[in-house]
């Protein structure tokens, strides 16, 4: 009996273990997935519905920062400003990109202030018109956008074991910030900036010669720009990038910066083009970290100045 009783208590001791262990785990999780840092992506899905908007791709996500905007455009817009731009994969234009930007915005908004990102890329697709293939992402099947914790999401795009969110949320050289931006912290001496930017210049000379100009992204984004003038002013913002790319996109579509102008003219909404700018960048791709700080400044100086004229007229 005393042994039956011994093992008994050894396996109660076991399973008292077990739980303290689980209990300490989600409490040490907790903060980590209510606060959003379970990915590069998760925070958008968890943060409010927003009063205004950044959309676009990775581009955006790491070289456009709210908070800049936010502190010297106050008063003049409804917030929150989130920054909802993902990735080239994620949020090209297309129709789940826009039914997910129509989920975040609050449909109340009149006086809104939306960045759409544009560059030949998020316009492009690989194979038929008509088959967008971010409707197989979170983007085109995530309908709840809004909640925190986010169940969807975790159970259905959160494939890491949880130890590994506490693991990847210590030693992350990305943070997503709660407004929406994405920081990025990686070396930027000059050889390894040589190195990632020769790397993704190989990317995009392959896209490109996959890829090719969509009526049907071009048509999406049109129905972005005009579901958000609903909401309020909307501007489109071409981001810099190295000189390389730069020329890439320039052989890849000549006309696209004419075709922006005109979008924006027929539907009277600013364009503003920094694609020759010489802001430092990490890969060619996205800007530095201090570089998106300066470029945020110099975007939310332009859309002041603007504001400032309309608001005369």
């Amino acid at each position: 009996m005393r042994s039956r009783g011994a093992a008994v208590f050894r396996l109660v001791l076991r399973l008292g273990l077990l739980a303290g262990a689980a209990v300490l785990g989600l409490v040490a999780l907790g903060p980590v997935v209510l606060g959003g840092h379970v990915d590069a992506f998760y925070g958008r899905f968890t943060s409010p519905a927003a009063g205004s908007l950044i959309v676009g791709t990775s581009r955006a996500a790491q070289g456009i920062r709210p908070d800049i905007l936010e502190k010297a455009l106050v008063g003049r817009f409804d917030g929150p400003l989130l920054n909802y731009s993902f990735t080239l994969t994620h949020s090209p234009y297309g129709p789940a990109y826009l039914r997910s930007i129509k989920r975040k915005l609050r449909p109340e908004v009149k006086n809104g202030l939306f960045i759409v990102a544009v560059d030949p890329w998020s316009l492009s697709l690989t194979g038929p018109e008509g088959s967008f293939p971010e409707d197989n992402s979170f983007i085109g099947q995530l309908d709840q956008v809004s909640q925190n914790p986010n169940l969807p999401y975790l159970t259905r795009y959160q494939t890491k074991p949880l130890y590994r969110l506490l693991l990847d949320y210590a030693t992350a050289t990305e943070r997503l910030h709660p407004d929406g931006w994405l920081e990025v912290n990686i070396g930027i001496d000059s050889a390894q900036v040589r190195a990632r930017t020769a790397r993704k210049l190989q990317d995009y000379r392959l896209l490109a010669s996959r890829q090719h100009f969509s009526a049907g992204r071009m048509q999406a984004l049109v129905q972005t720009i005009e579901l958000l003038k609903q909401h309020g002013q909307v501007c489109l913002v071409r981001l810099p990038v190295g000189p390389g790319l730069l020329q890439l996109e320039q052989t890849y579509q000549p006309g696209f910066d004419q075709l922006m102008r005109k979008t924006a003219a027929n539907h009277a909404v600013p364009y503003f083009d920094y694609s020759a700018r010489p802001y430092a960048t990490t890969d060619g791709n996205h800007l530095q970290r201090a570089a998106s700080e300066a470029f945020s400044t110099e975007l939310a100086s332009d859309l002041l100045s603007f504001l400032s004229k309309r608001s005369a007229l």
